[in-house]
């Protein structure tokens, strides 16, 4: 394999440059603020409520923790996992910031992250997932992991099924050495997930999964 082609290590070695800056993170994902609203929205889906427990999976630099632990309150328990050295070194100077207690960070590939069955309100992934060379995997942890009736949301990328030409640019855009293009993300969401509502957004390029168990 070229070093130029995907792979969990060329995942690692984009994500770990990028986790050295928590703003040049921001920035870089934002799309123009764009995203910011779409992390909001997709954080509004979840639902929260105090006492809630929270995974964010594919956690990044941690720029949901601050509006999930608001919304959990101290009685709740938020758990941020990453594959990414870089990127929790991120979370911990935040958490270290705002001395928050109920915060649990975890470095490991969420296709093989153990977590207890029916442990869980609410789970968020945003941009993560696309990332993975095992989605599967890491959603069917997800599910087990879910209480019933619980959600979870995914906020990601896939490739254009109309405007199909724009698609090339899109390679360029998503850093296609940390984006697993083989995998068909909406189609492994719904074999994991029978109840699943989808958002499309940028020309369907972008979406936000709504996954109930």
């Amino acid at each position: 394999m070229s070093k130029k082609e995907y792979s969990l290590d060329t995942v690692n070695k984009v994500y770990s440059y990028w986790g050295r800056s928590r703003l040049l993170y921001r920035l870089e994902v934002s799309f123009f603020g764009y995203f910011f609203f779409l992390r909001k929205k997709a954080i509004n889906h979840l639902s929260l409520n105090k006492g809630f427990k929270v995974l964010d999976i594919g956690c990044g630099p941690g720029l949901t923790f601050k509006r999930i632990e608001k919304e959990i309150g101290s009685k709740g328990e938020l758990i941020g996992v990453d594959y990414v050295n870089e990127m929790i070194k991120q979370c911990k100077k935040i958490v270290r910031r705002y001395k928050w207690s109920n915060v649990t960070l975890i470095q490991e590939d969420a296709s093989k992250l153990s977590l207890k069955k029916n442990s869980l309100d609410a789970i968020i992934a945003i941009t993560s997932l696309s990332a993975m060379p095992k989605p599967l995997e890491a959603l069917n942890n997800c599910y087990n992991s879910l209480k019933k009736n619980g959600l979870m949301v995914i906020l990601d990328c896939k490739k254009l099924s109309k405007h199909k030409w724009l698609n090339p640019l899109l390679k360029l855009v998503r850093w296609s050495k940390s984006y697993n293009e083989n995998s068909d993300l909406l189609k492994i969401i719904n074999e994991v997930f029978k109840n699943v509502k989808i958002e499309e957004y940028l020309l369907g390029s972008t979406f936000i999964a709504i996954c109930r168990k």
